[in-house]
C-alpha cells in the first residue's frame, strides 16, 4: 500500500507548501516533547534549541527535577500510566511531539486518555513518531480497523509484532478523534543496534541479529529529527500527514558489521541468532527482516 492510497482512505495529506523560511518563536507557540532524553526525542529538542526555539520547549520526562542539557528549555513530569500528570504537562501548550515510549510496554493503554486531555489542553497538533509498517493493514476497511482493539493480525506479517501493532491502533485513534496530526512511519533505527545491543559490541566485538542476510530498510534518527522539526515548526505544510520515513537503500547486517568496524575503528563480527535469543518485539522485526519484504 502507497502513501497515496493511504491518503486516500484517510484523509491524511493536504498538500506540501514551502517550508523555506523560518518561523518566528511567537508564531511556533509552545511545544511539548514527551520522552525528550531518549533517541528521538532528544534529537528533536536538540534541533529545536540550536533552531532558535529554546524558550518554546518542554520536555514531558518521568523525573522533571532531573537536569536537561539545554539552556531555558522547561522540564514537566509526564508519565504514561499516571494520566494525572497530563494536564499539567499540556497546559499552555500548541504542539506535542509523541515519540516512541522507552521502559513502558503498557503506554498505548493509555493513549486514548492523553489524546482526551489533548482536546481538553486545546492543543492544537501533534506529531506523532510510528514504525513503517504501522501503516500497512489500513488497506482494506480503515474504519473498521482504526481504535478497534479486537482487530487481529490477519492482513500483514508486520502487525505480528506487537508494538507495531499498538502503534497502528494508537495512530487510528489519533486520526479519528479529528486532532490535526502528522504521523512520522519509520523503519527500523539505525540506533537500535547501538541502544540495545552497546555492551555486546563493546565487550564482545559482535552484532547480534536473525535477518538471514536479507537487506533492511535502515533509518537515521538524525533523519527522523529533521523531519519532526520541519513538522513541528511549519502546520501547514504537514497537516494531516503521513510521512515514510526509510534508508538510503536496504543494507543486510553483515554489511552494517563492516560499517559498524570502520566507525568504531574495531573489527565487528555479525552473527545470526535464533528468534528466542530476543525479546518478543525485537524478535519479530527481525522476523520481518528475514522475510525479505523490505528488499
Amino acid at each position: 500500500m502507497n502513501f497515496d492510497q493511504l491518503k486516500r482512505l484517510t484523509g491524511l495529506g493536504s498538500g506540501r507548501q514551502s517550508t523555506d523560511k523560518q518561523p518566528a518563536p511567537s508564531k511556533v507557540g509552545k511545544v511539548l516533547v514527551l520522552d525528550g532524553t531518549n533517541v528521538v526525542g532528544h534529537r528533536v529538542v536538540d534541533r529545536l534549541v540550536k533552531g532558535g526555539y529554546a524558550s518554546n520547549l518542554r520536555v514531558g520526562m518521568r523525573d522533571a527535577t532531573e537536569k536537561l542539557p539545554w539552556e531555558g528549555v522547561e522540564a514537566a513530569k509526564f508519565v504514561w500510566e499516571n494520566e494525572e500528570s497530563y494536564s499539567e504537562a499540556l497546559k499552555g501548550m500548541k504542539t506535542v511531539f509523541v515519540t516512541i515510549p522507552s521502559g513502558n510496554k503498557n503506554w498505548d493503554k493509555h493513549f486514548p486518555a492523553f489524546l482526551t486531555a489533548c482536546h481538553d489542553a486545546k492543543i492544537k497538533r501533534i506529531v506523532k513518531l510510528s514504525f513503517f509498517h504501522a501503516m500497512q493493514s489500513r488497506a482494506e476497511d480503515p474504519k473498521h480497523y482504526f481504535g478497534d482493539p479486537d482487530y487481529k493480525y490477519s492482513h500483514d506479517d508486520f502487525h505480528k509484532v506487537p508494538l507495531v501493532h499498538r502503534h497502528a491502533l494508537c495512530d487510528g485513534d489519533l486520526i479519528l478523534k479529528g486532532l490535526d496530526c502528522t504521523i512520522l512511519f519509520a523503519s527500523h533505527l539505525m540506533s537500535n543496534v547501538l541502544a540495545y545491543q552497546g555492551k555486546t559490541l563493546d565487550q564482545e566485538n559482535r552484532f547480534y541479529g536473525a535477518s538471514k542476510g536479507k537487506g533492511v530498510n535502515y533509518v537515521s534518527p538524525n533523519d527522523v529529527a529533521e523531519i519532526a522539526y520541519l513538522a513541528i515548526l511549519h502546520p501547514k505544510a504537514y497537516k494531516r500527514e503521513g510521512i515514510s520515513l526509510l534508508g538510503p537503500s536496504p543494507i543486510n547486517d553483515s554489511d552494517v558489521a563492516k560499517l559498524l568496524t570502520s566507525c568504531l575503528g574495531t573489527k565487528i563480527t555479525y552473527e545470526e541468532k535464533p528468534l528466542d535469543y530476543f525479546d518478543e518485539d525485537s524478535a519479530g522485526l527481525e522476523s520481518i527482516k528475514a522475510s525479505g519484504l523490505e528488499e
